[in-house]
């Protein structure tokens, strides 16, 4: 499962993909950028293209918000609720045509607010299914690598190391190289996916869900 790489970045396209975005990358992701990789297959590659500095294949980061400070996760999964829980009932409206105003209106809020969940995020790998891990590079959890469950469970998790803290993008990466590029069958892939499931040797891009730790420690 070898990783399709391009070539690394110079030094002034990163800072000029940086002074687009507003920020600066945290110290590894910066490192790998210039040293070992743009990107490629995993993690996404970062390139220029007509409109600017993008991660390729990626519809999902906040490009002109990556300045903007990744939220408390709490916090912004509270917001998110209280704009879903508020419906909009065809029955309270006797013009249809108000009703989906009505209906759309309550939409746009909903995606806003999700939106607002991953601000100063870059989904840096997809999984399928709409799953993703971000890259944090804007507000308190600069540098850590989160997983984007909402799909399933509604919530951004940290993604973390052996010691149950926040893991970095070097951490993440070279975890990564050492779990899945000897998979070279899917014979192997199955069986080393069932054992990770169960909390045997489990990747840190697969610690999202809520029991790891319990699986880890076998309750």
């Amino acid at each position: 499962m070898k990783a399709e790489l391009a070539a690394p970045l110079a030094e002034s396209q990163v800072e000029e993909a940086e002074r687009q975005f507003g920020i600066t990358f945290p110290a590894d992701y910066r490192e790998f950028l210039l040293r070992v990789s743009a990107g490629g297959r995993w993690p996404r590659e970062l390139r220029r293209g007509p409109q600017g500095w993008h991660w390729a294949g990626d519809a999902d980061t906040q490009l002109e918000r990556l300045h903007v400070p990744f939220p408390d996760h709490d916090t912004a999964l509270a917001a998110s609720d209280e704009v879903w829980e508020k419906f909009v009932r065809e029955e309270d409206y006797a013009d249809p045509a108000d009703f989906v105003a009505a209906r759309d209106a309550r939409n746009e809020v909903v995606d806003a607010a999700e939106r607002d969940r991953a601000t100063g995020g870059v989904f840096l790998a997809s999984h399928g299914h709409n799953f993703s891990t971000l890259l944090i590079v804007s507000g308190p959890d600069r540098g850590s690598m989160w997983f984007d469950g909402r799909p399933t469970c509604d919530r951004l998790n940290p993604l973390l190391t052996d010691a149950g803290r926040p893991a970095s993008f070097g951490e993440w990466y070279v975890d990564w190289l050492e779990h899945e590029e000897g998979l070279m069958t899917p014979e192997l892939e199955k069986a080393s996916r069932n054992l990770w499931h169960r909390g045997v040797g489990t990747p840190i891009w697969l610690r999202w869900f809520d029991d790891w730790e319990d699986n880890r420690r076998g309750r």
